[in-house]
């Protein structure tokens, strides 16, 4: 009862727009199951069920099964204003004050009623108990096989999510998951560490069960008492059922994906033939007269990050970030300059003098575009308290991920915006793709309404028209895949091809930058354009090692983006400043995620302990 005073209780208040004609419903918004296995094999089970409510309830109810040998004791109900009392009826339909609840036997299962006051709002419930005699001890190791959401829901839930805490101290690989049926979509893990068994679903129907099976050591039990003990070993005989069920699940998908290849014969039409009238509405390029192999500078103003959006027709990554920060220093928006600094090695036993870049802001914040206010943003959040030093730099920009991705979202908006605003690109096509793929999604939606009251007298109709039906299912999937590249949706504009087919000779001449049979005369100024438009176009490479052989000494001191280290152009740092900042910025803009063991569902399985069901009236 004590752990219900957590603050794991939460109400949400929905509105929900009322009239006399509507009959009052309910389905479950979530259900989460927490399971802790205590030192005698027993479980303490706390589960938490969201109710979402239309309408006027005042009592719900939990039917949990138990087969012979099992036992369920230690049943509070809470909600997010506290405990309830016990005493409330037991009769589904009964009325007991609000705060109330009762426990009562029946064969085969232990029901729990409580009684509340709720209307049109989403309600969650907390219900804890200890099941007694539900795992499986085997000598080698223990089975938790528990139905955490029963299959006599009369509605369907939205969310499952369940978890197991094993006791004493798992070693990772020492713990099993599975998770069944294989028909609803969910996933198993084991967690960061390796030890903690949990499954995710979503969606799962009314009527079906979600069953979580973790498999541990037998070892980290004080005593077995609170388990069913089977004699010998069962880790072998668990692997096996659980080969033989991802066997009929394989098998399943199989006879799934048969049927599936007949219906896409129905799907091409639908996919090509929509997929290429798009492209040769909107994607296709026009065709523009240029026919020059180089240009030897920039060929208009436009900035790099524009350029590398222009050239891949609308999209922008982490590259055009990076020119666009190497535009800023060179503009002088961001400071940078060598320094030396002391790097420890050997783990700190040693010290060594390096050469270092360090960087800082500057008063220089205004008369940028708006995407390069977005650079400027990201750096200001790293060198907010004073300049830093790039191998410092590297590791600072990473330290506010979640806000960075925010950012350079926006930063990529913004340059896309900015082309389409010089009516550089067209992107028309994607309204008309999503128009495309809501006319696919009608058709695919009339024909499993409309196909089987045509096709369903004839012998053998019904599964004619599910055929169709999946085939055309199909292809509005393929539709979807076709439209969802950028190339079929999106052009240049006439004047956007001729701007694309200048920069990619530019491109190409930077590219061939160091098979030239001469090196041209080129300003200062021009290499500081040269190396910020080749981050751009990816071959920032060549441009360094030619500006090391050919430029002039006092780019060296004169250049903020030529830094090569201490060394000079002749030695070893061929690629120092650049490196090291776009090192920095690779994955610096993903926003942090969770990851662990586990997969999806098998098939089989269903002889868990736990399920059952529930309901509200």
């Amino acid at each position: 009862m004590r752990r219900l005073a957590l603050p794991l209780l939460g109400l949400v208040l929905v509105g929900v727009i009322a009239t006399p004609a509507l009959a009052k419903s309910y389905w479950i918004d979530s259900a989460d199951t927490d399971i802790v296995v205590n030192d005698d094999g027993s479980l303490l089970v706390t589960e938490r069920i969201t109710y979402a409510f239309s309408g006027s309830f005042s009592g719900a109810y939990r039917d949990i099964l138990l087969r012979p040998g099992e036992s369920i004791s230690d049943v509070p109900v809470a909600d997010a204003g506290g405990l309830y009392k016990a005493g409330g009826c037991v009769d589904l339909g009964c009325n007991s004050p609000p705060g109330t609840f009762g426990v009562t036997s029946i064969p085969g299962y232990v029901r729990i009623v409580w009684h509340y006051d709720a209307t049109d709002a989403n309600r969650e419930f907390a219900i804890e108990y200890t099941m007694i005699g539900v795992v499986t001890a085997y000598e080698d190791v223990v089975d938790i096989n528990l139905q955490v959401w029963g299959d006599q829901w009369p509605v369907g839930v939205d969310h499952v999510t369940a978890g197991i805490h094993i006791p004493g101290d798992p070693h990772q690989g020492d713990v099993r998951v599975w998770g069944h049926p294989y028909e609803i979509d969910g996933s198993t893990s084991l967690g960061d560490d390796g030890t903690s068994p949990s499954l995710v679903a979503s969606s799962v129907p009314s009527e079906t069960w979600v069953e979580l099976r973790g498999v541990f050591p037998t070892s980290l039990l004080a005593t077995t008492s609170g388990a069913r003990i089977v004699a010998g070993d069962g880790l072998q005989t668990i692997l096996d059922e659980e080969t033989l069920f991802a066997q009929q699940s394989e098998a399943a998908n199989q006879a799934a994906r048969t049927g599936f290849i007949i219906g896409v014969l129905a799907a091409l039409g639908l996919a090509l033939g929509l997929g290429i009238t798009t492209y040769l509405r909107y994607g296709k390029e026009p065709r523009v007269v240029y026919d020059q192999e180089y240009e030897h500078a920039p060929p208009t103003d436009l900035p790099p990050a524009e350029v590398g959006a222009l050239l891949s027709q609308g999209h922008v990554a982490e590259q055009e970030f990076t020119a666009s920060l190497f535009d800023l220093i060179r503009k002088g928006a961001i400071s940078a300059k060598p320094i030396q600094t002391v790097r420890s090695t050997w783990g700190g036993l040693r010290q060594e003098d390096i050469s270092d870049l360090e960087l800082g802001l500057t008063d220089n914040t205004t008369g940028f575009r708006d995407y390069e206010q977005s650079v400027l943003t990201i750096v200001r959040r790293v060198l907010d308290d004073g300049p830093l030093p790039l191998s410092q730099f590297r590791t600072e920009i990473r330290e506010d991920a979640s806000a960075n991705a925010k950012t350079y979202q926006i930063f990529r908006t913004r340059v896309l915006d900015a082309i389409k605003r010089s009516d550089l690109l067209d992107t028309s096509g994607n309204v008309a793709s999503a128009l495309t793929v809501a006319l696919a999604i009608v058709l695919v939606l009339g024909s499993f309404f409309v196909l089987p009251g045509l096709l369903g007298g004839r012998p053998g109709g019904v599964a004619m028209a599910i055929l169709i039906a999946v085939g055309m299912l199909v292809g509005a999937v393929i539709l979807i895949v076709i439209v969802s590249f950028r190339r079929v949706r999106v052009k240049r504009t006439r004047a956007g091809a001729l701007e694309a087919a200048r920069w990619d000779a530019f491109k190409r001449y930077l590219t061939d930058f160091s098979n030239l049979e001469e090196a041209p005369a080129i300003s200062l100024e021009l290499w500081d354009r040269y190396l910020v438009y080749a981050i751009a176009f990816g071959v920032a490479e060549e441009v360094l090692e030619q500006a090391r052989l050919h430029a002039p000494p006092e780019l060296e001191t004169r250049s903020s983006i030529y830094w090569f280290g201490n060394y000079g152009y002749t030695g070893g740092h061929t690629e120092n400043a650049f490196a090291g900042i776009e090192s920095a910025l690779t994955g610096a803009f993903t926003a942090p995620s969770s990851s662990g063991g586990g997969g999806g569902f098998s098939g089989g399985g269903g002889g868990g302990g736990g399920g059952g069901g529930g309901g509200a009236w």
